[in-house]
């Protein structure tokens, strides 16, 4: 017997902040945008609920500011919002976009100049991300950290590297 390979697709568009709509969706199926002013892998989740997942969205509008498919965010979605000389990492909460580590940033006027004067290591802020003086040697995949001294940053955990965000 013969078998003959079959290709699966999902869902896909090449224009920018093409999100799918929830009915065109099953639980857990995929669909891709590919626009490149705004590209994103989606799901559905057992909730009906679509869920993007990367990449970080990185300009002075929200991502999906001019939607051709649906309207509106995902929870969890990130974007870095570059429209004011401070720039600040947002995250969608499901009704608003929150800064992440804001009160940190906002004291230092931009998180590159900040100090660390006021911090012990592996300070926590209310955003969940721990506030460091020094990196450690290693942590689990995908460790989200601020490292005050130089080269000061945001560091997520990969392999078996810190790399810049």
């Amino acid at each position: 017997m013969t078998s003959t390979p079959v290709n699966l697709l999902s869902l896909r568009s090449n224009q920018s902040a093409d999100r799918p709509f929830p009915a065109t969706l099953q639980q857990g199926q995929l669909a891709v945008s590919y626009g490149s002013s705004d590209p994103g892998l989606y799901f559905e989740d057992s909730a009906g609920n679509i869920r993007k997942v990367g990449p970080n969205h990185y300009g002075a509008a929200a991502p999906n500011t001019g939607a051709v498919g649906q309207t509106g965010n995902s929870t969890g979605e990130t974007w870095v919002d570059s429209s004011t000389a401070s720039y600040y990492m947002k995250v969608w909460d499901g009704s608003t976009w929150r800064k992440v580590g804001a009160g940190f940033a906002d004291s230092a006027n931009t998180a590159n100049s900040a100090t660390t004067a006021a911090l012990s290591s592996a300070s926590i802020i209310s955003s969940g991300v721990a506030v460091t003086s020094n990196l450690p040697a290693s942590s689990p995949q995908g460790t989200i950290m601020y490292q005050a001294a130089a080269p000061s940053g945001l560091y997520v955990y990969v392999g078996s590297a810190w790399v810049p965000v």
